[in-house]
């Protein structure tokens, strides 16, 4: 009987591939049951946990697009506020992660209710504006008095001042409710597109809001305001084209936050990878006492790293490796990873479990298509993706042989990702990376091919292979022949002895 298709044997997670939208998911508990705490998610809630005892309150987190901070938000506003429905899962998380971690946020909770957490989900409107709506959909599911809703009606397009007045008056009022609150935590996700308004739009958006909110929080007391940006750069980012005075302006106003970087190194992603294929019996045999050894990160036992590749298995170990990395340059992360597990594009991961077998590999080859389908545009566009678009070039100029398509994908996708990782081209990756399609007598035949009609070059000073970037004159080939020549036709030796004869030396004695 054929084997079956890979599409009836692997599934991915279909929970771990939506975006969080911090407003919305806010309410819905069961999002929490797959959150995964990671070292870095750790660390800045270790950090935000201090803040909590010694009065720094005002935080931001920075990371790339898709690198998990708008789920550690929710994961955050579930975690300090005793009423949502994530709580029991937040905590249960947290305390088998770091036992001691727990115990000192349940002493900064004590037995009140928790945080009266506001999210705000940020768009191209005025920080004002922003906030105003995050309070009202408070102060509508929570039943506030309707005088408190009316004054933010009527303040929404004051100055930062009658704001903080306001506020003052929400979290006293939060205070007296009958609700046990602990403070007041505002989320404000997106933070950057309302710092990008005020950018564009400085006659209708202050900046100085963001100030007075971090000293407020840090002064606060009785019942604490903690505050919590999450952005994609830094403030000077977005204020790029502004002059250079409102530019220190900004940089004073974000001096204000504790700023905690939200990025997850590669092997974490690596992990977080695995995590979105759902657990089956081992149908692989990558054992670390092959070739695939080359592929384990310096920092991740053989083990682990065993254990993972039979995990992802229809993937290559040199393609689980690569996955960060390769979004990373894209300027994409941990998101754009299960989107290219989960969609359609075509030569996506999804295409190849329907199109081939049981016991089939999907190799680095097959991610160089899928970028040149998907990402053609932007490898064009980008300065930093020469040897992808080198690649393709000698692509178009090699003759039909497919294994000598595959070397050249090969190489190319490791020149590119080879400037930002460990990850290089040599002989033995190379050979490792398409064992499962290729005797190594084959690519070791290709690989020679291919140098000597110069589409690759040998660069002996770091051992590995490169697409050919210059003319098709064979440099290493002329200086061997002129090596060759001028070892027949003169002798520098006597050339300077006929220009520079040596001068006598006379012994004298030592006075």
């Amino acid at each position: 009987m054929p084997e079956p298709l890979l599409s009836e044997i692997v599934q991915i997670r279909s929970s771990q591939l939506r975006a969080v939208r911090l407003e919305d998911d806010l309410s819905k508990g069961d999002l929490l049951g797959r959150y995964i705490l990671t070292a870095q998610a750790l660390t800045a809630l270790e950090r935000i946990a201090d803040g909590l005892t010694n009065h720094a309150r005002a935080w931001t987190l920075t990371g790339p697009y898709g690198s998990g901070k708008s789920f550690f938000g929710l994961f955050l506003a579930n975690l300090l506020d005793r009423q949502r429905p994530g709580h029991v899962s937040a905590w249960e998380i947290v305390t088998k992660a770091d036992s001691s971690l727990a115990k000192r946020l349940q002493q900064v909770l004590g037995e009140g209710d928790g945080f009266e957490t506001v999210a705000v989900t940020g768009s191209r409107i005025s920080l004002q504006e922003c906030l105003a709506r995050g309070f009202s959909q408070v102060m509508e599911a929570k039943d506030f008095p309707q005088p408190l809703k009316d004054e933010l009606e009527t303040i929404r397009g004051a100055d930062s001042r009658a704001f903080l007045k306001w506020l003052k008056t929400f979290i006293e009022t939060a205070s007296r409710s009958g609700v046990r609150t602990n403070g007041t935590l505002i989320v404000f996700d997106e933070m950057g597109k309302a710092l990008e308004h005020a950018a564009s739009h400085p006659q209708e958006s202050d900046v100085y809001l963001l100030q007075e909110l971090a000293e407020f929080a840090a002064q606060s007391n009785e019942h604490p305001l903690v505050f919590i940006g999450i952005l994609h750069q830094a403030f000077d980012g977005y204020a790029a084209l502004l002059d250079r005075t409102t530019q220190r302006e900004w940089a004073k106003v974000q001096g204000r936050f504790e700023d905690i970087p939200f990025q997850e190194p590669p092997i974490q992603q690596m992990r977080l990878l695995a995590s979105a294929f759902v657990e089956r019996q081992a149908i692989s045999d990558w054992s670390v006492s092959s070739k695939v050894e080359e592929w384990r990160p310096a920092a991740m036992g053989a083990e682990e790293f065993e254990a993972l590749c039979q995990r992802v298995y229809p993937l290559h170990p040199s393609v689980f490796v690569s996955l960060p990395y390769i979004f990373r340059r894209l300027a994409q992360n941990e998101r754009s990873i299960f989107v290219y597990l989960s969609s359609q594009e075509p030569f996506g991961f999804q295409e190849f479990l329907t199109t081939h077998s049981l016991g089939e590999t999907l190799c680095l080859p097959h991610i160089f298509d899928y970028l040149a389908a998907n990402y053609q545009g932007r490898i064009y566009a980008a300065n930093r993706a020469r040897p992808l678009t080198e690649t393709l070039a000698r692509l178009e100029n090699t003759p039909s042989i497919k294994i000598e398509q595959d070397i050249l994908k090969t190489v190319g996708l490791l020149n590119w990702l080879g400037e930002i990782s460990p990850l290089q081209a040599r002989e033995s990756m190379i050979l490792s990376a398409l064992a499962p399609t290729y005797k190594e007598e084959e690519l070791q035949s290709a690989l020679k091919s291919l140098q000597r009609r110069s589409l690759i070059v040998y660069r002996r000073f770091n051992e590995t292979y490169a697409i050919w970037q210059g003319s098709d004159v064979d440099i290493e080939e002329r200086l061997q022949a002129a090596r060759t020549a001028l070892a027949t036709a003169i002798s520098v030796a006597e050339v300077l002895q006929s220009y520079l004869p040596p001068r006598p030396l006379v012994a004298y004695r030592a006075c």
